[in-house]
C-alpha cells in the first residue's frame, strides 16, 4: 500500500514538472522585439563577447529616451539555444557619454469618429529645436495593404493634411504622423505598431414631415377659451 502511495506521489510530481517546464517554455520570448516595437529601431547597435557571453548594447539617443539597454541570452534550454533578455539598462549620456539629440516634438488630438463620405482634416502642432524639414500624413482604410503619405501643409507650426472623402467608408480609417529634422524622426503614436483609428459613421435617414395640419375639423367653428380657463382643477361648464 506504501509502494502504491509512493508511485503515486512520484507520477503526480512528474506531471507537475512537465506542466511547469511548457508554461516556462511557452512564456520564453525575445525581449529584444518587444523594444523594438515599443521605440522603435535603436540608433545604434553595439555587439560582443562570446558564447554565453555574448551581449548586444541598443543605443536610443533621443533625449527623450536616453537609454541603453543591454541584451544577453537565457540559458538554452526547451530544445531552444535561450532568448534574449533584458540585463542592465543605463542612460546613454550619463554612462556611455554618448551626444544626445532631440527630434521633432508632435503634439496630436486623435480625430476618433467622422461621417461617412466626408473629407477629414488632420492637423498637428510640430516644433523642433533647430527646423522641421517635413511632415506627413499617413492613412489608409482600416486593413488596406499600403499606406497613402501626404505631406502636411504648414501655418506657423500648426502642420494640416486631408484625409479624401473617398477613403472615408464604414470600414474605418487609420493614420499616423510622422515628421523630420533632416537627421531625427518622430512618429505619432509613439509605439510603432500602433495607429489612430477612425470609426465612419454610416449616414441615417430622417424622416421628412409634411405641412402641419389641425386636428380641427374642417368648417367646425373655433372655439374661443375665455380668459382664466384652466387655471385651477375644475373644467369649464357648459
Amino acid at each position: 500500500m506504501a509502494i502504491r502511495s509512493v508511485r503515486a506521489f512520484i507520477r503526480m510530481l512528474a506531471v507537475c514538472l512537465c506542466v511547469v517546464l511548457v508554461f516556462s517554455c511557452s512564456k520564453e520570448k525575445d525581449m529584444r522585439e518587444g523594444v523594438r516595437e515599443t521605440l522603435g529601431e535603436p540608433d545604434e547597435i553595439q555587439t560582443g563577447g562570446t558564447g554565453a557571453y555574448k551581449y548586444e548594447l541598443w543605443f536610443y539617443l533621443n533625449k527623450d529616451l536616453n537609454r541603453v539597454y543591454e541584451f544577453r541570452k537565457s540559458a538554452s534550454g526547451c530544445g531552444g539555444s535561450g532568448q534574449w533578455y533584458v540585463e542592465y539598462l543605463y542612460y546613454a549620456d550619463y554612462h556611455f557619454g554618448m551626444e544626445l539629440y532631440v527630434a521633432p516634438t508632435i503634439i496630436h488630438e486623435p480625430v476618433k469618429a467622422a461621417p461617412i463620405g466626408q473629407d477629414i482634416s488632420i492637423t498637428a502642432e510640430i516644433t523642433d529645436d533647430v527646423q522641421v524639414v517635413s511632415a506627413d500624413l499617413m492613412y489608409r482604410a482600416i486593413d488596406a495593404p499600403e499606406y497613402t503619405p501626404v505631406s502636411m501643409s504648414v501655418s506657423d507650426t500648426l502642420y494640416t493634411a486631408v484625409i479624401p472623402a473617398s477613403v472615408v467608408t464604414t470600414a474605418g480609417v487609420e493614420y499616423y504622423i510622422q515628421a523630420s529634422d533632416g537627421q531625427h524622426s518622430s512618429r505619432l503614436p509613439l509605439n510603432y505598431n500602433d495607429t489612430y483609428r477612425i470609426t465612419v459613421k454610416a449616414a441615417t435617414t430622417k424622416k421628412t414631415l409634411g405641412p402641419v395640419e389641425s386636428t380641427r375639423l374642417k368648417g367646425t367653428p373655433a372655439v374661443s377659451i375665455p380668459d382664466g380657463a384652466g387655471v385651477g382643477s375644475s373644467p369649464l361648464k357648459p
